[in-house]
């Protein structure tokens, strides 16, 4: 290339790089880009909530964790109250119980760490597998029962969750499980005794722990000992580094080696204080790094330091011949050292665990206590979310997919607001309602709990004048009303100021803006109403002629599948004394609440929603289970000849599927009655109620109501009658009344009210009402 050639060259390419700076300088100065690239947010109070961009949405929806896994994670009381609220919080690991001491020894410790934690003010959550469940904060039952278990729990580390889990087993989480499991709900802090790390002769055997790596991935400070004198020290933090990992040691320049405080390997970082200690974590989680920290704390003097050091040498030449390796070699190592030297290494493990909870929870509080101030570690930029005070603040949480999981699993209208605004929403009417005081609580006890669909009724009428013509658009009027038989039922034991729990599920569209907004509205609590994401919110779309009859619908329900018995089991229904369950919810869901029912003596109550619905019930044991059924003749005669088609009954007498023959409706309550069913409360429109049951001598009760007196030209709409009847006559069965009682004095008058009413639960609905 000439001279010529290469200057023309260069002064392009110094065009070019002056355009492209502009460029560049313009963009991150535009408000393009501090839209995209702001920080999370997530305050209640002020109601600050953060996606940055369209774009970026869109992103996190298809990236973030899925929901499904999280029903098999269960929350304490007591951590999940920390998350919420946002006190501080620090996690334990519990192979520690299992395997690194014996009972009743493991048990005490435990317990007396917990102590040590609450002692500063702070929440302990204690992580294990029980019975293929993953528990965030044990009880102390529970901690008794791993204590008891011992070494038959498995060990688990990342690798062995899913086997874990899906095998029912119980399994005790080591360093690695914990950090995930962690990092997974928000909890920041974790303490333990000593790491794992790289075992000497790991050029050969590339033996090198599951802690490492996982510190690697998930943002959560570790406060331990060192790393276990057992282990390759200097290759482990190299390892660390590798993994991008900060590493200090607490107050010494020398890291230590768990039983010691000396290990003659030189520290990457110290911090003195543990203020030092909290602003590391907080920039770190405001940097959104993703890796781990480490916060080795030097041991207390120990004097039989020696004693142990030689101990643990012969044991490390000892597993060499007896050909111990992998996931086995720590509990020998450490089994082997107590016995030579006494049981004085155990001593020293339990102590060095307490002050690392000590250390470790005053770590938690002072972090904790920065997210709550108004100014930045360094005091010159506002923390995210800043100027509020106390515990007003609940909580920031850098990480989108751990803020997720928690709106997912407190299922509150929080998560509902979360999900739908993107920013300042730009869909009028579509903002999600505040917080009420009545926030999602599972381990709030109520006196009735009702599981079944949330769905919005779309009607669509064609003006008379234009007519109604199939193919084609038609002038009309569209009307949307929240319906469902569970949540219409749940809103009338609402709004006769029941203490009650509606469980369902809505989608994460902006259809479930308009039932959060609703249930607002009208002061039902959806403590129970979960957000399930990638499904759309269930909608019955219909098309009616210009005579008011239908002509066309679609009904969009596939989300009550997921209504399944794991997500029930979120919720403490032991304590109820009725449990209610519409049509819509899976056959196993219901035979979950057939069993919760027998084991805790609480009475069912079935309402079948639909004629093909109505069947899922006909199994042995759900049937045998219900207390009440409140059926329309249609359904009443769709589960009858279900039952004799499964062979469930033989029914010799002369029966036939003609809703208006009286005679007729009371063999098939019969037959109902003789599958296990107590009460049949049969819903039969104009012709009023027939109540059915079983006296102690044996013979056949059947009692008819009337239907409530509304002239046909006065009836504004049927839909809701039936669900307002339901609802009004379990209210009286709760106040103690019998059902001959409930339905007429309770029940019919609520039916007349919705029959007036636009709506399919009558505003009128209220205790004054039976007065």
């Amino acid at each position: 290339m000439n001279t010529k050639n290469t200057i023309i060259l260069i002064i392009f390419s110094i065009i070019i790089s002056y355009f492209s700076k502009i460029g560049i300088d313009y963009y991150f100065s535009s408000d393009e880009f501090k839209e995209r690239y702001s920080l999370f947010e997530y305050v209640v109070k002020d109601k600050i909530i953060k996606f940055g961009s369209n774009r970026d949405r869109d992103l996190f929806d298809r990236s973030h964790y899925n929901e499904e896994i999280f029903y098999n994670i269960k929350l304490s009381k007591e951590v999940e109250d920390a998350l919420r609220f946002g006190k501080p919080i620090v996690s334990l690991e519990s192979t520690i119980i299992s395997h690194g001491m014996p009972f009743p020894q493991n048990y005490e410790t435990a317990l007396e760490v917990e102590s040590i934690v609450r002692s500063y003010g702070v929440v302990p959550a204690t992580i294990a597998i029980l019975n293929g469940t993953i528990h965030i904060g044990l009880t102390e039952k529970e901690i008794h029962y791993l204590a008891t278990v011992g070494k038959d729990a498995i060990k688990t580390s990342r690798r062995d969750i899913a086997m874990v889990t899906s095998m029912g087993k119980t399994g005790s989480t080591t360093v690695s499980a914990t950090i995930l499991f962690s990092n997974l709900v928000g909890i920041k802090v974790f303490v333990t005794g000593g790491l794992g790390g790289v075992h000497r002769g790991a050029e050969t055997s590339l033996d090198i722990s599951a802690d490492l790596t996982e510190l690697g991935k998930n943002g959560v400070m570790v406060v331990s000992a060192g790393v276990k004198s057992i282990l390759d020290i200097q290759k482990t933090l190299e390892y660390l580094e590798t993994q991008g990992v900060t590493v200090v040691t607490y107050g010494s320049d020398e890291f230590p080696a768990f039983f010691t405080k000396h290990s003659g390997v030189k520290t990457p970082n110290r911090l003195d204080t543990i203020d030092q200690c909290a602003k590391l974590l907080y920039s770190n989680q405001l940097l959104q790094l993703k890796s781990g920290m480490v916060v080795a704390v030097p041991p207390r003097d120990n004097e039989h330091s020696e004693l142990i050091d030689r101990a643990i040498k012969e044991s490390i030449e000892q597993s060499k011949v007896d050909g111990i390796l992998g996931k086995d070699i720590t509990p020998y190592l450490l089994k082997k050292v107590n016995e030579k030297t006494g049981g004085k290494s155990l001593e020293s493990n339990i102590e060095l665990v307490k002050n690392n909870a000590r250390i470790g929870s005053q770590i938690s509080k002072h972090y904790y206590n920065l997210l709550k101030n108004k100014q930045s570690p360094t005091s010159t930029a506002s923390v995210v979310g800043g100027g509020i005070k106390g515990d007003e603040l609940v909580f920031n949480y850098f990480d989108q997919r751990v803020n997720t999981f928690l709106q997912n699993y407190f299922n509150s209208l929080l998560a509902a607001e979360t999900l739908l605004l993107n920013g300042p929403s730009k869909l009028k009417g579509l903002n999600g309602p505040k917080p009420n005081k009545r926030l999602a609580d599972n381990h709030i006890e109520y006196d009735i709990v009702v599981v079944g669909g949330a769905v919005i009724d779309m009607i669509s009428h064609p003006f008379k004048k234009s007519g109604f013509q199939m193919e084609t658009s038609n002038p009309g009027a569209i009307s949307i009303k929240m319906g469902g038989v569970g949540r219409n039922v749940a809103e009338v034991l609402s709004r006769l100021q029941m203490n009650s729990l509606f469980i369902s599920l809505v989608g994460d569209d902006v259809h479930s803006g308009l039932m959060m907004e609703s249930f607002q509205t009208m002061n039902l609590s959806s403590n129970g109403v979960g957000i399930k994401v990638g499904s759309k919110t269930a909608i019955y779309n219909a098309i009616m002629n210009d005579r008011g009859d239908l002509a066309v619908a679609i009904a969009q329900m596939d989300i009550f599948d997921e209504i399944t018995p794991s997500y029930i089991s979120k919720f403490d229904l032991t304590s109820s004394k009725l449990l209610v369950f519409d049509g819509n919810i899976p056959t196993e869901s219901m035979t979950y609440l057939a069993q919760l029912s027998r084991s805790k003596g609480i009475k069912l109550w079935f309402e079948p929603t639909s004629v093909y619905k109505s069947s899922k019930i006909v199994e042995p044991f759900i049937l045998s289970s219900i207390t009440y059924i409140s059926p329309n003749r249609d359904e009443l005669i769709k589960i009858s000849n279900e039952i004799i088609k499964k062979g469930l009954i033989k029914f010799e007498n002369i029966i036939n599927n003609d809703i208006n023959d009286l005679e007729n409706i009371k063999k098939h309550s019969i037959i109902l009655i003789e599958s296990g069913i107590k009460y049949i409360i049969t819903k039969m429109g104009s012709k009023g109620v027939l109540l059915a049951y079983k006296k102690d001598d044996g013979e056949f009760k059947f009692e008819l109501f009337s239907a409530p007196e509304v002239p046909d030209n006065k009836i504004v709409d049927v839909t809701g009658a039936g669900d307002s009847l339901v609802g009004c006559t379990i209210y009286s069965i709760l106040l103690g009344h019998n059902l001959t009682t409930a339905i007429p004095q309770y029940g019919t008058p609520c039916a007349k009210e919705s029959l007036l009413s636009t709506n399919p639960v009558s505003p009128n609905i209220k205790i004054s009402l039976f007065k």
